[in-house]
């Protein structure tokens, strides 16, 4: 039964706290101590809920029921639009279309993976019904597996489908957001590098140690180029112009999508020159058993460990020396140093992207990091 006005106005306080009930679910509640609230009860996904609307009588009553319609209609609209949205499959499945033609081949490989492994769960749920514990539990799965780093980034490309979502209007938050902090650590451990001081005796050694010249060559190339080592060994001789004294990597062999540029040294020139005469294959280092494919690089960790670094110094270990030496040096740009490594910011706008960046002063890096080589060298 609908209330008065003077109902609500003469209803008296009570040893205990008590309501009164009008239409719709709006109710006035008038605790011990005289005070009197409205309140809006109703029912949502099956639990029963209530919201506080004001204070009696500064909120009349009339008031109150124009409130209550009014967030009633609301909710409904909202109950009407999650009902039509779309899967975890389906928004998931779009924001993959959206992003693949930026990535690498084999990251595309790794994040179809992590969505196929969500999918088996997750897919056919609304996305915007999806709870923080329903996709912990399947991260879980993957973390008792062993697998912690994979977990890690499967929560990560699952956060990122969620936040695709928000940015279509399919939900309002990232259930995903802070589940980070429910999985277990892991113990990061570096890549093995060297130090510059640590440099002439390991050449020494590696330089002396019986193997096949194309394994010298590519030791000598990683090492004075900073590049990464799919990306040396996978060359090909029309990448490189050797009287304009550059090498120029395409966008399908670099990790980050983008076609990066190598300036060439004296130096860099010279092992190019001597690796030409050691055969007359497209690719620069050509697998001995078949020239179409490449090297591999456990031929040059081979070496390494053979020559008394093993656990010491790895391949990627040349590109870390690389960054480390130039940086300590304070004599460039950090930014020039980034580009030359090929390190883009996450946020960089593909078209504005110049793989020629900085050229000058990497030209002037390159050629000064050829010096520091040539003293390790003595």
């Amino acid at each position: 039964m609908a209330l008065t006005d003077t109902e609500c106005r003469k209803a008296q306080p009570k040893d205990k706290q008590y309501r009164l009930s009008d239409i719709n679910g709006l109710s006035l509640r008038i605790d011990p101590n005289g005070k009197k609230y409205w309140s809006l009860r109703y029912t949502e996904h099956g639990q029963r809920k209530s919201k506080s609307l004001g204070l009696y009588p500064e909120l009349t009553l009339k008031r109150a029921r124009e409130i209550v319609i009014e967030y009633t209609s609301k909710r409904k609209q909202k109950m009407e639009v999650e009902k039509v949205q779309p899967t975890f499959r389906e928004v998931g499945n779009d924001w993959f279309s959206n992003q693949k033609e930026t990535w690498s081949s084999k990251h595309i490989s790794n994040v179809r993976a992590s969505l196929d492994e969500l999918f088996i769960t997750l897919g056919d749920l609304p996305i915007n019904q999806i709870q923080a514990p329903e996709i912990l539990q399947v991260i879980k799965k993957i973390e008792a597996r062993g697998s912690i780093e994979i977990a890690k980034r499967t929560l990560s490309r699952c956060g990122m489908v969620m936040k695709y979502a928000i940015a279509h209007g399919y939900r309002y938050d990232n259930p995903a957001g802070d589940l980070v902090y429910a999985l277990k650590s892991k113990r990061v451990k570096n890549l093995a590098t060297l130090s510059a001081s640590e440099m002439p005796e390991f050449l020494r050694k590696v330089r002396t140690y019986p193997s096949d010249a194309q394994t010298h060559h590519a030791i000598m190339l990683i090492m004075l180029t900073g590049v990464r080592v799919s990306e040396l060994l996978q060359a090909r001789w029309e990448e490189f112009d050797l009287e304009g004294r550059k090498w120029d990597i395409p966008e399908e062999r670099m990790k980050n999508r983008l076609p990066h540029r190598v300036p060439l040294t004296d130096m860099m020139i010279a092992e190019l020159q001597a690796l030409r005469l050691t055969h007359n294959q497209e690719l620069l280092f050509p697998h001995r058993l078949n020239n179409k494919e490449p090297m591999r690089s456990e031929s040059i960790l081979a070496v390494i460990k053979r020559s008394g670094y093993a656990g010491r110094m790895t391949t990627h270990g040349f590109r870390s020396l690389f960054s480390t030496v130039l940086n300590e040096s304070n004599l460039f740009n950090p930014d020039a140093i980034e580009r030359q490594l090929a390190h883009v910011p996450q946020n960089r706008i593909r078209s504005a992207y110049n793989r020629a960046q900085y050229w000058e002063e990497r030209v002037k890096i390159m050629e000064w990091y050829g010096e520091q080589v040539k003293r390790w060298m003595k």
